[in-house]
């Protein structure tokens, strides 16, 4: 099977399926992070690819990295997305956004 980037759709529905046993009070605290999923550039592997930011804080984003199908983090600015960092869950990258806020990064 090859590999084919992520629509928009299959980043939502990542989104929905990774809720999937997460404490409802967390949830609810996580989810005012989130945005439309907005496409972003990425290099990976030596090339430009796209990726969709599904969570914001200023400059700092969650992504869904659609390789390794799990979230990360990085810094966006002008629609491309460095210090990428990978975390794993929707609400452990948005955690690491909120930590970011209280270490004033």
């Amino acid at each position: 099977m090859e590999w084919t980037p992520a629509t928009k759709k299959e980043v939502s529905e990542a989104i929905e399926a990774d809720w999937i046993g997460i404490d409802r009070a967390l949830k609810a605290q996580l989810v005012t992070y989130l945005v439309e999923p907005q496409p972003a550039l990425i290099q990976r592997f030596g090339r430009m690819e796209n990726a969709y930011i599904v969570a914001r804080l200023n400059e700092h984003v969650v992504f869904f990295d659609d390789i390794e199908e799990d979230f990360g983090t990085a810094k966006e600015a002008g629609g491309l997305l460095s210090e990428v960092a990978a975390y794993g869950n929707i609400a452990l990258a948005i955690g690491e956004l909120k930590r970011a806020k209280s270490n004033g990064s």
